[in-house]
């Protein structure tokens, strides 16, 4: 059910007399207290999926591979961009207006071998997404590529970094740039539309999406006289972020925080190290707003390996446990998250944190002895 309500914002002065001195003659108008949003419906999907089961030689080598193509239409979003007139302007309603496709494949294979005594499994998974937002709640631009419409959710946007301003001559023949003063040393960005001046407006999609649309794992089991071995790698690919943050960027917060190692020696310094393309700009006591946009300087990839599970057992023979009415007994070691192969090093990519400030994931380590009796 709708309502109404006076609003002291949004209202009009009548005639000429609607002066600062004279402020009778603002008259209040009427907005909408409460929308109902009538016709709203779930999303609807159309979904389509293609596979394959096969296994060949003996069941040596087997596996699953899926292709999959799902529209999803009348998802629900908030109307954001609605005029002033419809009198909308504080409780904006929602709406079956987005639309996103998303396609892809997923599968897994598996490869069984006996060699002598010792029997190998060699296994593999994958899942590969890609999706584009067809339908989007926003409101024209004259540049496309500032539209979410035909783009991927979750992508990255941010300004294109064209290195570090060299000196003043610099900075006063590039484009104006209008998130607060410059000085050499800091960010120098790209005139994406060619208007001379450096805004929103610049702002395009960079790299990936903040979400992996690549998720992989590969391992091996191993069994032989006894004994058992089991090797199992995770990694995730096709995602970037951009990283921010007191821990990113120093002192910007002033007295509070700590600063990486892996900033000093390699900011940019007056007379000590004047590099165009160092790893961060110039040091400020507080913020810098210029510095701290979102864009490619930033910008960081996510991808990763990880051995995820490392398992060594070994079950002693039954003619050993016998005589203590033991059915099975069996000692090992494993370990979890040992090694991370990846080309960020800060912190742990798998933790999704642009800011390295959660608690990351622990290297564990354990011993135990399993008993059926």
């Amino acid at each position: 059910m709708s309502s109404y309500k006076s609003n002291n914002i949004y209202g009009y002065y009548y005639g000429d007399i609607g002066t600062s001195t004279s402020p009778s003659a603002f008259y209040q108008g009427l907005t909408f207290n409460n929308f109902a949003s009538r016709g709203i419906s779930w999303e609807i999907a159309k979904k389509h999926d293609v596979g394959i089961d096969f296994s060949l030689f003996n069941d040596k080598f087997s596996g699953t591979v899926d292709y999959f193509h799902e529209q999803r239409d009348g998802i629900y979003q908030k109307r954001a961009f609605l005029p002033y007139s419809t009198g909308l302007l504080e409780d904006a309603p929602y709406a079956n207006v987005g639309s996103v496709l998303s396609k892809g494949f997923d599968g897994n294979i598996a490869y069984n071998q006996k060699l002598g005594k010792v029997n190998l499994t060699f296994r593999g998974n994958m899942t590969y997404s890609k999706n584009e937002i067809k339908a989007y709640d926003e409101a024209y631009s004259h540049y496309d590529y500032t539209l979410y419409s035909g783009f991927r959710v979750d992508q990255l946007r941010g300004l294109i970094s064209k290195g570090l301003f060299t000196d003043y001559d610099d900075i006063r023949n590039s484009p104006k740039q209008t998130f607060g003063d410059v000085a050499p040393g800091d960010i120098k960005y790209k005139d994406i539309n060619g208007d001379g001046i450096i805004n929103d407006n610049d702002i395009v999609p960079i790299g990936a999406t903040t979400r992996p649309n690549l998720i992989y794992g590969f391992g091996v089991s191993a069994q032989w006289n006894g004994f058992d071995f089991n090797l199992h790698f995770q990694g995730a690919g096709k995602s970037s972020f951009i990283t921010h943050g007191t821990v990113a960027f120093p002192l910007s917060s002033r007295y509070w925080g700590n600063i990486l190692t892996d900033v000093v020696g390699n900011y940019w310094s007056l007379g000590t190290n004047e590099d165009p393309n160092a790893k961060y700009p110039r040091l400020t006591f507080g913020p810098n707003n210029n510095n701290y946009q979102n864009s490619t300087y930033w910008m960081r990839d996510a991808s990763y390996i990880r051995l995820k599970n490392l398992e060594l057992g070994y079950t002693l023979p039954t003619r050993w446990t016998r005589n203590l009415y033991i059915n099975k007994m069996r000692i090992y070691f494993m370990g979890t998250n040992l090694l991370t192969f990846s080309g960020f090093k800060l912190w742990d990519p798998e933790m999704g944190s642009a800011t390295g400030e959660k608690y990351p994931l622990s290297r564990t380590y354990t011993i135990g002895l399993t008993v059926n009796l």
